[in-house]
């Protein structure tokens, strides 16, 4: 069936907050006011298999996480909690707030890892020493 008029006002509204996560040495901003929402098809969202609620968009800053994240990305991140696994997530470590790809190391103890060789990475963390805000799911990057 064609998209229609219909169609745009059924879309699920996800809130843009003001924060940016930190692709580098570490972001002390938390303000964690909504400034917008972006639109997206029910059924999208379901397929990510995360409730709306535990949903909302920010913005990466820096480069630490190039090629996969890039200063200026929007991600979508999954603040539901639960169990670690590997993947990329928006964290808090020492009052900053960063964007980095974590794993699950043995003794409960997590591996921080930047994707830009050129910033350090934390092989072996103790996961109270971090909070993890929510795992990223989806990212969307302007063009040109």
């Amino acid at each position: 069936a064609p998209v229609g008029e219909g169609a745009v006002s059924q879309l699920v509204p996800v809130r843009r907050m003001a924060v940016e996560a930190s692709a580098g040495p570490g972001a002390m901003a938390m303000d964690d006011r909504a400034v917008g929402i972006m639109g997206f098809d029910p059924a999208y969202l379901k397929s990510l298999g995360v409730p709306e609620k535990f949903l909302s968009l920010i913005t990466v800053k820096g480069d630490s996480m190039e090629p996969v994240l890039s200063d200026g990305d929007t991600i979508m991140v999954d603040s539901r909690g639960g169990p670690v696994r590997d993947g990329i997530y928006v964290l808090r470590m020492d009052d900053a707030l960063m964007v980095k790809r974590v794993a699950p190391v043995p003794g409960g103890r997590l591996s921080i890892r930047s994707d830009n060789a050129l910033y350090p990475s934390f092989p072996d963390v103790a996961a109270d020493a971090v909070q993890l805000v929510g795992r990223v799911i989806w990212a969307g990057r302007r063009l040109g």
